[in-house]
């Protein structure tokens, strides 16, 4: 889990829980599953058919840093309206080449800046920042920004993360909550006083 304490050419201090190779572009397949009407697998040709977006916006670490860049990609419910999730479906669980897992509430990937990502800094997405699937909510720690995603999966109910289970910093929302931030493994960071939600400062 350590991350780099040199930030990239964008800013980010990278870190994977489990590093992989670059996945295959043209045989990716995204898995969605579950509780839904219309389970499909798409190509990343079909993400991109899907109505895209862009933001702005700064991903926080819980590691005191965080970093600002161009988001482009498609919002959950360009997704989701092709595959018609049940009424009984409120969860998400994703899950990423790397073994990471996520839960978000389907409300969470609907009505919020939470957006499926596909290009960074407008250039596709580098396999070094989870290429060719990634999820970024800027009101969540990057723990939450789960990369390199494979399946969604519609069920009932389900949170956390698999963070969670890895140290005393991380909680199931991701939520960025009024406090102090923790270099933790990164020595050259100083500790820092945050608001809380989406960070647009430093």
């Amino acid at each position: 889990m350590l991350p780099s304490d040199k930030p990239d050419e964008l800013g980010f201090r990278l870190m994977w829980f489990n590093p992989i190779p670059p996945l295959e572009k043209k045989s990716y397949r995204l898995k969605v599953s579950g509780l839904c009407e219309k389970p499909e697998m798409f190509t990343l040709a079909d993400l991109r058919a899907l109505p895209q977006d862009k933001m702005n916006a700064r991903m926080k670490c819980v590691q005191c840093w965080s970093t600002r860049t161009d988001w482009g990609g498609f919002r959950g419910v360009s997704l989701f309206d092709l595959v018609k999730p049940m009424k009984n479906a409120k969860v998400v669980r994703l899950d990423c080449a790397d073994k990471w897992f996520e839960y978000y509430s389907i409300d969470d990937l609907t009505n919020s800046r939470a957006m499926f990502v596909l290009d960074i800094a407008g250039k596709p997405l580098e396999d070094k920042h989870g290429a060719p699937l990634r999820i970024v909510d800027p009101k969540r720690y990057g723990y939450k920004c789960a990369k390199a995603i494979t399946s969604i999966q519609f069920v009932e109910s389900g949170e956390g993360s698999m963070a969670c289970d890895l140290g005393p910093y991380y909680s199931p929302t991701g939520i960025i909550k009024p406090g102090y931030d923790h270099p933790l493994d990164l020595p050259a960071v100083s500790r820092k006083k945050i608001s809380g939600g989406e960070i647009t400062g430093y």
